[in-house]
């Protein structure tokens, strides 16, 4: 039997101004999508949730209700990099770790216990001290036998103090209650489906014969019943899976019909997709741009490249192209971003065996890399016309 445990991070974007912001500490503060005077709220402090701000509601709606919070615009470049600082706390505990985003990692903790001479709850409880007294971010940790129980128990865990352990031989009487789409895995189609037949919540869905689970949600929702019974049938994955495509976008400051900053904020995008691109050593077929007008139409282009690049020189020049033929005058815009697809690795899963073509690094590219990775993000600037007060503002 498997041992395997979620350590999800509490409001994680706010938790890192928290951390570089002491003075934040007890105080509402929400982190926006977007920066000036608009935004989307994507995390919340304790107190923001008390005072009844909501997630995804627009700035401008929050200030009328609760104008004494602190609304911040996100800075994603650093949420990452102290993601990395809590993701390698992890794997100095177990080799078996899968990030599953930003905030959240499995962690399969199995033997563990004989090797820390701790019991696996004091176990989970010696990590989240840890990453709080190392790292700064409070987590919350679910503990159970399969990776679907963990993920409910680290939902639970949030209004239990930090852990929460679920035994598979305390499953009905633990989450039995809980309705049957508050389950990873179970979309609002399949509860839907699992409604119209009776089943509601979790204790129903366990009492259901298996050849009526695969017959009604096939395989996938057979190993889901397994999952929840607190059988592990789906393995934690330390392996890193190399992304097919990559996006980076984001919200200019304010409604803009300005072209050069519009190319501004693409090139800044460029920047950060290649350096991604670079960092997993890949190359690059297709790209394409999005701009997204003040109303959220959505305009995009794409295009097939000469031969496959992981230089943002040759990716801009083709890019800015893409942005004169969407671009239109007296247009207010709200956002633009950049695709990369197609995605080539030379040394990796996505090799194309039949591919004749060269793949050259680039080396301008990687040199940028590790100017940026000694001195720090934007140490050099290629085009980024008008971004600099903006980064500026942001730090």
């Amino acid at each position: 039997m498997r041992v395997i445990c979620l350590v999800d991070c509490d409001s994680f974007y706010v938790s890192c101004e928290r951390r570089d912001n002491p003075q934040y500490a007890g105080k509402p503060v929400c982190v926006l999508t977007g920066a000036g005077t608009r935004g989307i709220i994507v995390s919340r402090s304790k107190e923001a949730k008390e005072a009844g701000i909501l997630m995804g509601k627009p700035l401008f709606m929050a200030q009328k209700t609760n104008p004494s919070a602190i609304y911040l615009p996100a800075r994603i470049e650093r949420y990452l990099e102290i993601s990395k600082e809590v993701m390698c706390c992890l794997k100095s505990f177990s080799p078996v770790v899968e990030v599953v985003s930003v905030d959240e990692a499995y962690m399969d903790l199995t033997g563990l216990n004989e090797i820390y001479h701790q019991t696996y709850v004091e176990l989970i409880r010696t990590i989240r001290r840890q990453i709080a007294e190392k790292i700064g971010i409070p987590v919350s940790i679910g503990l159970a036998t399969s990776k679907t129980l963990a993920k409910l128990a680290s939902d639970k865990a949030k209004q239990t103090g930090g852990i929460f352990c679920i035994s598979p031989k305390r499953v009905q009487e633990t989450i039995g209650h809980l309705e049957i789409e508050a389950v990873c895995g179970v979309g609002k189609q399949t509860a839907r489906r699992l409604k119209q037949n009776g089943v509601f919540t979790v204790a129903d869905f366990l009492a259901q014969p298996d050849s009526w689970v695969r017959q009604s949600l096939g395989k996938n929702g057979l190993l889901l019943k397994h999952e929840l019974a607190g059988e592990s049938v789906s393995a934690v994955c330390s392996e890193e899976t190399l992304p097919k495509s990559i996006y980076h976008t984001g919200v200019i400051g304010d409604f803009s019909s300005n072209k050069n900053l519009l190319r501004s904020e693409l090139q800044y995008h460029i920047h950060q997709a290649c350096r991604k691109l670079r960092e997993k050593g890949g190359f690059c077929g297709v790209i394409g741009v999005m701009l997204r007008q003040k109303n959220f139409q959505t305009d995009t282009e794409k295009k097939k490249l000469s031969s496959f690049t992981q230089s943002e020189q040759e990716i801009g020049k083709v890019a800015e192209e893409m942005l004169e033929k969407l671009f239109r005058e007296h247009i207010l815009y709200r956002s633009i971003g950049i695709e990369l697809e197609n995605l080539k690795y030379p040394d990796g899963q996505e090799a194309d065996l039949f591919c004749t073509t060269t793949l050259l690094p680039d080396k301008l590219g990687h040199a940028v890399d590790d100017l940026e990775q000694k001195f720090g993000k934007n140490i050099v600037q290629i085009g980024w016309f008008g971004r600099q007060d903006k980064a500026l503002k942001q730090k």
